[in-house]
């Protein structure tokens, strides 16, 4: 290092110190653009909660009406089995009454 007139290093020899404020400048801009994206997963999480709670509940919806359609299905298979036997135990009955006379 070479030493000026009064034995004190030239300012040319001297590390040169950055202005604080640039390393403000710096913190602020990486606190932005961590908040923002944070912000963004933030958002995009969400969306993808809602678009997953919302394909659930159409496919609960889908099961709820499928299994209201095969129990209305099988509801209406066995009341036209039921009628068939009653209208063959009435026809035995019927048939037995014939019978008796």
């Amino acid at each position: 290092m070479a030493n000026n007139s009064d034995g004190f290093p030239s300012d040319k020899d001297r590390p040169a110190f950055t202005d604080p404020s640039d390393a403000v400048v710096r913190s602020v801009r990486a606190w932005n653009e961590l908040f923002a994206a944070s912000t963004d997963m933030a958002f995009d999480l969400v969306l993808k909660n809602w678009d997953y709670r919302r394909s659930l509940r159409g496919a609960a919806d889908q099961a709820v009406a499928d299994t209201l359609k095969v129990q209305q299905r099988l509801s209406k298979e066995m009341l036209q089995a039921w009628q068939g036997y009653a209208s063959d135990i009435q026809d035995l009955l019927d048939q037995a009454n014939r019978d008796k006379k």
